[in-house]
């Protein structure tokens, strides 16, 4: 198995594809490389593709602390690239991973060549505070059965819960297997997340995706990354929630592949 060891933690990371442009993904918030299990194929004739777990997630190490912060995240990420020798990466970063990339663009300005932001957000408002409350409060009370049910409206479209029973009950499995005091420490720092003041000084290429039913990062945040990113493009997949990378892997590759391509 591939681990790094980049500032005091080893830090799990896959790699394949048959392109040459590296093309980093980064994890939504209850992920890890696994996640992305029904776009890596499609993703692969194209580019190096790099997968990486966040520390709390994975098999990443999950020290114990009050919170794990976005730009610490963001570093280790740039570490990987110093170990893999890897100079500039074509970066995608879904929900969490989108904070995350934000940070790492803002930090190591040069490293990445291109952005793509897919259902995240600008800030950390006062409706995504009590959400992750909620989640926290949800798995204190009921466990896993009573946290996910909390969460799955947040997740996935009207059509996709409608759809989707069987599937459903197989997330519920996964969802079971993360290090769910790992997660509330990922929460905690998403609640510090604001790159307001920030946003407007990047510059690189950014393309923003969120689909047009995604509750939990909803479209006005997607608005306002537009609005204060010089230049960035905005697109919404229709019929689509926020797990892009499970109800719209097909249209999400299609997009990556796409915008990395001009």
């Amino acid at each position: 198995m591939p681990y790094a060891e980049i500032a005091g933690h080893r830090i799990y990371y896959e790699e394949s594809g048959h392109g040459e442009q590296p093309l980093l993904l980064l994890n939504g918030i209850t992920m890890s490389t696994a996640g992305w299990t029904l776009v890596q194929p499609l993703l692969e004739p194209h580019y190096r593709l790099l997968r990486m777990d966040f520390l709390g997630q994975g098999q990443s190490d999950r020290p114990a602390a009050p919170l794990y912060h976005l730009a610490e995240q963001a570093d280790l990420a740039c570490g990987l690239l110093d170990h893999l020798g890897i100079n500039q990466a074509y970066v995608v970063g879904l929900s969490y991973g989108g904070m995350a990339a934000q940070h790492l663009a803002h930090r190591h300005p040069g490293r990445v060549s291109r952005l793509l932001l897919a259902g995240t957000l600008a800030w950390a408002d006062s409706v995504n505070h009590r959400i992750g409350d909620s989640w926290i409060a949800a798995h204190e009370r009921g466990g896993l059965d009573l946290r996910y049910q909390v969460s799955i409206p947040w997740l996935f479209s009207s059509r996709f819960l409608a759809d989707n029973a069987a599937m459903l009950e197989d997330l519920k499995m996964l969802a079971g297997l993360v290090d769910w005091d790992a997660v509330v420490r990922l929460i905690e720092g998403v609640k510090l997340h604001d790159a307001r003041t920030w946003l407007p000084q990047l510059q690189l290429p950014v393309h923003i995706l969120v689909g047009d039913e995604d509750r939990l990062t909803p479209l006005y945040q997607s608005r306002l990354l537009r609005e204060l990113i010089p230049d960035a493009e905005l697109e919404v997949l229709p019929d689509a929630g926020h797990v892009l990378h499970i109800e719209a892997a097909e249209a999400f590759a299609r997009g990556i592949i796409r915008f990395g391509s001009r």
